[in-house]
């Protein structure tokens, strides 16, 4: 009997730990700033995509989903809402072009648990946008995914601006190198091969896949010919705006996950000025799955009151492989 009270008072001790490093790992900044126009894309290919999305999105639903998130979470202000629809409108644009993408950020992921709660409004906007139901299907297990995270930067780099507001939301960025897997499958694989594991089926927004996978492969070309040479990635200017260095940034990612994997946040941390790389940090909570291969996911981390962001794992696989328990 002794034994069975001791082993009660442990699980309740972990379950009361784990729950307050969650709670704990939930707050983030978010400042009352101007959102930038056409989701801030990098470039004016993408334009199509984004107007495709204001015309699927209508403004009532979205509208109806504040004002019931805000009813249930009366500390979150106005202004960090629409934040965090901001930054679920560019995860959306990202499952348009991928096969499967984690979420990573769980305030983000409250928002669209919000609209699934809207059954017809998100099955329409759904099909309307993808021509299929992009699906959501919470998981309590929770398996780191790193290497994944780092792809996810990459790509989410690739096609956005960085602001102050994006890295607090999604915990930082350039964290994690990217998985040599996916690093192998874009310098080996053809582009239709790639097509096939990395992206949505379809003809639809087929330049802008090959724009990203053409753009990996060249930085793969790039990094292999720096280390040809006995070159490496220099220090990026501090007098550049935020959006400039993470766009070149990506590039000293992909040297960095091919040649110093293990010291990657190092060497990250020599390209990147301080205030840029060290102000979130990583906690390793873990993400969402989401897609159209997906069948498993993390838990929402839903709760009133604070905001929270983080950048850790996920029970999803992000390369079109589905969803692992």
């Amino acid at each position: 009997m002794p034994i069975l009270l001791v082993a009660i008072i442990l699980v309740i001790f972990l379950i009361f730990m784990i729950a307050s490093n969650k709670t704990k790992n939930k707050f983030i900044h978010i400042k009352d700033q101007a959102i930038p126009d056409n989701l801030g894309i990098q470039t004016d290919t993408l334009l199509p995509i984004v107007q495709e999305l204001d015309r699927t999105l209508s403004s009532s639903y979205t509208s109806n989903v504040k004002a019931r998130f805000l009813k249930e979470h009366p500390k979150v202000r106005d202004y960090e809402f629409d934040w965090f629809l901001f930054e679920l409108k560019r995860f959306f644009i990202m499952n348009s072009l991928l096969k499967s993408v984690p979420m990573f950020s769980p305030r983000v992921d409250d928002i669209w648990h919000e609209m699934l709660m809207f059954t017809r409004e998100y099955e329409k906007f759904s099909k309307d946008y993808y021509k299929e139901v992009l699906h959501h299907t919470p998981n309590m297990e929770v398996t780191p995914i790193p290497g994944e995270r780092g792809f996810f930067d990459w790509v989410y780099l690739s096609l956005f601006e960085s602001t102050p507001n994006s890295r607090a939301i999604w915990g930082g960025f350039l964290k994690n190198p990217i998985k040599q897997e996916i690093i192998d499958d874009f310098k080996n694989l053809s582009e239709n091969e790639l097509l096939n594991k990395y992206f949505r089926q379809g003809h639809d927004w087929l330049n802008n896949k090959l724009e990203l996978i053409r753009k990996f492969k060249n930085e793969i070309l790039l990094s292999e010919q720096m280390m040809e040479t006995n070159r490496k990635p220099t220090p990026l200017p501090h007098s550049s705006s935020e959006s400039q260095l993470f766009h070149l940034a990506v590039g000293a990612a992909i040297f960095y996950s091919l040649y110093d994997s293990h010291s990657f946040q190092n060497s990250m941390d020599e390209i990147l000025p301080d205030e840029y790389y060290k102000v979130a940090t990583t906690t390793g909570i873990g993400a969402t799955c989401s897609g159209f291969s997906c069948s498993g996911s993390s838990d929402s981390c839903h709760s009133g009151g604070d905001s929270g962001g983080d950048s850790g794992g996920s029970s999803c696989s992000s390369c079109g492989s589905g969803c692992s328990s």
